[in-house]
């Protein structure tokens, strides 16, 4: 099999890549011997949650759930906003605070600022869900979504540097998110793209639809969608059948599709999915091949991405899936973020990029 170069899948940029992992094993040591050392203390900063969640009642769980008891609760998110002195943004749909809600900056001519924006988010909870049915752990939010939002959103906003994904191309792409949970990522960064499918199992498909409906004025827009999908149903499907029963135009059309036109546009009438994104899904090893034959299934060769961001828990679990995943045929895989590139989220978590080529 050919060596698979992420330079040549322009949505990524390759800079923010470390190595290839070829040895699990050394990955999981240093990942884990990074985690044992993290403190929220070091380098003077503090658990960003703190910042974020705005609720007045805080009932975190040790395995990372924000509030395992209340029904809904409240996040803030900032990015920042660049505008010119003379321009003054809209303010529709967007919460604008006074002092550490709109802070500005200027350059030393003046000729451009950087507006600190303030998006605020309400989620519903299935705390019932949680409490009473087995295994159930989509329907809380749980700490790496909001990082991860709170992380993505302020990089993909921020113009004066480098991006891990293309911001213009990204603007095309079709996103298909497996385990959507509360569907947080997708109000947060859904904007950003063509179109952001949200996934999960059938009962969490109304609590996904209960949060875009609640934050519908508060978000910045983009075109949203919410299907039902099991992973076990399509990991025990034959494999001859699992297109027709799961075709990837049922999750990645948008209303009334057309050709798309510029960068990524497609040859054919089908519509690929361009980034798979898998957050916080690996805790089950009994679900680790059905989700590995769910990522495979719904990304094409040579142009699918896949990101896993995991919150570093049982290293057992950690070993089978990422195991498992780099001894799939056709594929290679690589961390975002070492010792020489930018880290998105702390040592308690960790992001991998996984590519699948030509078999």
């Amino acid at each position: 099999m050919t060596t698979l170069d992420p330079a040549s899948y322009r949505l990524i940029n390759p800079k923010f890549l470390g190595d290839k992992i070829e040895d699990v094993e050394e990955e999981l040591f240093l990942l884990y011997t990074c985690r044992a050392n993290f403190r929220p203390e070091n380098g003077g900063k503090t658990d960003a949650l703190q910042s974020i969640i705005t609720s007045d009642n805080r009932n975190g769980s040790a395995l990372g759930l924000v509030d395992q008891r209340n029904d809904h609760i409240e996040l803030q998110f900032t990015f920042p906003k660049h505008v010119s002195p003379k321009h003054s943004p809209k303010q529709a749909r967007l919460s604008r605070k006074t002092g550490r809600g709109n802070k500005k900056r200027e350059d030393e001519d003046g000729k451009t600022s950087v507006q600190m924006e303030t998006l605020e988010i309400t989620l519903a909870q299935d705390i019932t869900g949680l409490r009473s049915r087995v295994g159930d752990t989509g329907g809380g939010v749980w700490r790496g979504s909001v990082l991860l939002s709170q992380a993505l959103l302020a990089h993909f906003h921020d113009t004066s540097s480098d991006h891990l994904f293309d911001v213009t191309l990204l603007k095309e792409c079709r996103v298909l998110e497996l385990g959507a949970g509360t569907g947080l990522l997708s109000l947060i960064l859904g904007p950003l793209v063509a179109l952001w499918t949200c996934t999960d199992l059938p009962e969490m498909v109304p609590l996904i639809k209960k949060n875009h409906a609640l934050n519908r004025d508060s978000t910045m827009g983009g075109s949203l969608r919410t299907e039902a999908l099991d992973w076990n149903k399509l990991y025990e499907c034959a494999f001859a059948a699992r297109k027709r029963m799961f075709p990837i135009s049922s999750f990645s059309s948008i209303s009334g599709d057309r050709p798309r036109t510029g960068e990524l546009e497609l040859d054919t009438g089908d519509r690929d999915i361009d980034l798979v994104l898998a957050v916080d899904c690996v805790y089950n090893p009994s679900l680790i091949p059905p989700l590995l034959t769910t990522i495979d299934h719904f990304s094409s060769p040579n142009k699918t991405i896949v990101m896993v961001v995991m919150e570093l828990r049982d290293d057992e679990v950690v070993r089978q899936f990422l195991t498992q995943w780099c001894m799939m045929p056709a594929w290679e895989v690589w961390r975002v973020g070492d010792d020489r590139n930018q880290v998105f989220l702390d040592e308690r978590f960790v992001i991998w990029i996984g590519l699948k080529g030509s078999e």
